[in-house]
């Protein structure tokens, strides 16, 4: 599939369900390319875009940001998902969705701020 920045494919965002969701935000894919500038390191998608099923199966009851193609769940190699998500409240402390878990950062694209552990 075709790159759409420096580092990311499309394909990269693809619901896993198969059915081809894979309309990312271009303002995400930019925040990525900054993660990976930042760290010099690759940027896995854990999880990007779901459709409305697969959302579901994840447990994801309410309206994510996943389902609009403007949420990632990441993973920065040799990087702690607390690094990364310290990284990116120090650099966008009024803006987004950040999510962390032991084993990935979540971002989303929202509107407000918004903060959590899992």
């Amino acid at each position: 599939m075709k790159a759409i920045s420096p580092h990311f494919h499309r394909h990269d965002f693809c619901c896993p369900c198969g059915c081809g969701f894979a309309d990312v935000s271009i303002e995400l894919v930019a925040l990525l390319e900054a993660v990976f500038e930042y760290f010099q390191q690759p940027v896995l998608i854990r999880r990007g875009c779901s459709c409305t099923q697969h959302n579901k199966a994840c447990g994801d009851e309410y309206a994510s940001q996943h389902l609009l193609g403007t949420a990632a769940d990441i993973t920065v190699e040799k990087t702690s998902p607390d690094d990364v998500a310290n990284y990116l409240e120090a650099t966008y402390p009024q803006k987004y969705g950040i999510g962390r878990s032991e084993s990935w950062t979540h971002i989303d694209m929202r509107l407000t701020v918004a903060r959590w552990r899992e």
